[in-house]
């Protein structure tokens, strides 16, 4: 459970997730995956810790916690259970997402930051939508006026703690003069017109409960509202640090997942043997190559993840951040899976069996490769940021966009 072999590059958030805390939701985490429901009892720790409020401001009574100890208490949760770190990262992004805003808005959003904090309040995010090609800035819900508000149908998937959560964090689309504008708001899970699918049932990652949401004529209220930009803008400095946010403390989850491994391999290493060799495998020159191998990336990783949220805390602007970030979750996603999986085969046909914690590990890191920004659109905003181009999230397949961008440059002299 420590933060053993390389805790110098993370700060100390044990008054976030205590040992106590942390060993109680290890123990239910092998039965949350089998159910493929998130486990009752860890997130009812977690509440009982005041962990909901982590990232809240202390003016608001929440944690204060920033960016990096968000990140490093993230990667400690995932050591003990991934799928549970997944899904209350959805949660954490969103507030993460909302103290951008707050900081840079100063506006009435510190109301709810300072309920969830108070009440202990999950939030669910209901960002992912069918066909929405993994945008950021869009969204495929557009909204209808409404007195006081809007009326919104249509379905979220997957959304993780979604028949758990108190409230739901999601985005839509709504008139906005010639165009549309994007806004972010919250609804409580028990608003009229919203109901929850029990949908989940996937190769891993299934104590994350990513269910799905279904919206029929909900009635969005104009204060459950926080942000509002066009649709399609990703100039919006509140964006951009909530896709800083979300990137980097998604990566610290699955490289805690990736120090779950290490450490159930050195459990194993330790134990087993070659019959003839007549020393126990952790004692192999040739192992030591296999896991160096790994832990080489995975050490890289920790420290670009901790330096990049140390940059944003220090008052870095967010879309100076924002490549390196992307290429953090990129690399993470090539990294992590291809680690556990070398892990798994050096220890040998055992790891493949559900008796060692390593094979549900593996399940649980192919999921990396389905977060947005996905790999098409961050590779795309990556090579045209390095090419001087003009560079979007938004997957912009024949350059339609860019060659207009690239247009009204030439307009413009």
């Amino acid at each position: 459970m420590d933060m053993h072999p390389y805790g110098a590059v993370w700060p100390d958030v044990t008054r976030f997730l205590p040992d106590p805390v942390l060993a109680g939701i290890a123990g239910g985490a092998q039965e949350a995956d089998r159910a493929g429901r998130p486990p009752a009892a860890g997130l009812a720790l977690l509440r009982d810790a005041d962990w909901p409020g982590m990232p809240v401001p202390a003016d608001f009574h929440g944690g204060g916690a920033t960016l990096l100890e968000c990140c490093a208490a993230q990667l400690r949760l995932a050591t003990a259970d991934p799928a549970l770190a997944i899904a209350v990262n959805m949660h954490l992004f969103s507030v993460g997402l909302m103290v951008e805003h707050w900081r840079r808005r100063a506006d009435v959003s510190w109301l709810l930051l300072e309920a969830i904090a108070e009440q202990r309040r999950l939030l669910a995010s209901a960002f992912a939508e069918p066909n929405l090609g993994g945008s950021v800035s869009r969204s495929t819900f557009v909204a209808r006026p409404a007195p006081k508000g809007w009326l919104v149908s249509g379905t979220k998937r997957p959304c993780s703690l979604a028949g758990e959560a108190d409230l739901v964090s999601f985005q839509m689309e709504v008139p906005a003069g010639d165009g549309r504008d994007v806004v972010v708001a919250l609804l409580p899970t028990g608003a009229p017109g919203l109901s929850v699918r029990r949908s989940w049932d996937a190769l891993g990652m299934r104590g994350s409960g990513s269910d799905t949401v279904v919206f029929t004529d909900c009635h969005v209220p104009e204060e459950l509202v926080f942000y509002r930009a066009p649709a399609g803008d990703e100039q919006d400095d509140v964006l951009a640090a909530g896709v800083v946010w979300f990137s980097l403390t998604a990566s610290a989850c699955y490289l805690g997942l990736a120090r779950a491994a290490v450490a159930a391999a050195r459990d194993l290493l330790g134990r087993g043997s070659v019959h003839h060799l007549g020393v126990p495998r952790a004692h192999l020159p040739s192992v030591h190559d296999v896991v160096g191998a790994q832990v080489a990336p995975l050490l890289t990783l920790e420290a670009a993840c901790a330096h990049l949220a140390g940059q944003l805390d220090a008052g870095a602007a967010p879309h100076a951040v924002l490549p390196a970030c992307l290429a953090v979750k990129q690399q993470t996603m090539d990294v992590v899976p291809a680690a556990v999986g070398a892990l798994a085969e050096v220890c040998g046909g055992v790891a493949y069996g559900r008796s060692t914690p390593l094979e549900r590990l593996w399940r649980d890191a192919q999921a990396v490769r389905f977060h947005p920004p996905t790999r098409l659109p961050t590779l795309q905003y990556l090579g045209r940021d390095a090419l001087g181009l003009p560079a979007y999230l938004d997957l912009d397949e024949h350059a339609p966009r860019l060659a207009g961008d690239l247009a009204g440059t030439d307009e413009r002299g």
